[in-house]
């Protein structure tokens, strides 16, 4: 859920030129409040949870002639010390597993940007003058499409609190990542 202006989630899309541990290269995690909720709750927000997510990216290009060989490591995950609970709000169980899947649905919006931000990048067609600049493009316009989603997600569910929209983005959000599994 988010405050006001500030995003349901934090995307960072860095060029990293060095190796990380994918957090989410099988499945998305089935986020727990102890374990991937370490923050401090913002007191002034409205909402009672946030959850940080991150996507990253890197790759290695060698040129030999004309021949470009790349090779990419991506990378998705949630950032516990940024993602935030407040335990005052949640009123029963019910609520708690409300406020929890909505949570989740945003950590599957970020596997699919995981997922079609890596097949999108990987497949494109580079040349040994454009690459660099075509690979950033392409992950900002694929970072702002899933960007724009999880705030649509936030939006149309009312941040978990319409159970019918909530539903619906829930069967879809599973029809999207079953394409990946």
């Amino acid at each position: 859920m988010k405050n006001g202006l500030i995003t349901p989630f934090v995307l960072f899309t860095f060029l990293l030129f060095s190796g990380f541990k994918t957090q989410q290269e099988v499945m998305p995690i089935q986020l727990d409040w102890d374990i991937h909720f370490k923050g401090k709750p913002d007191e002034h927000s409205a909402y009672a949870a946030l959850t940080a997510t991150t996507w990253h990216y890197s790759y290695t290009a060698k040129i030999s002639g004309n021949k470009l060989n790349i090779d990419f490591k991506f990378a998705a995950g949630v950032e516990p010390e940024k993602s935030w609970v407040k335990q005052s709000r949640i009123r029963d169980k019910k609520a708690n597993r409300q406020l929890l899947n909505h949570e989740q649905g945003h950590v599957y919006i970020n596997y699919l940007l995981l997922k079609e931000g890596e097949t999108v990048i990987r497949n494109q067609k580079y040349t040994t003058s454009n690459y660099k600049r075509s690979i950033q493009a392409t992950a900002n316009k694929v970072g702002k499409y899933y960007s724009d989603m999880q705030s649509r997600y936030d939006d149309e569910t009312k941040h978990g609190a319409d159970q019918q929209a909530q539903n619906q983005w829930d069967d879809y959000l599973r029809d999207q990542m079953n394409k990946y599994q």
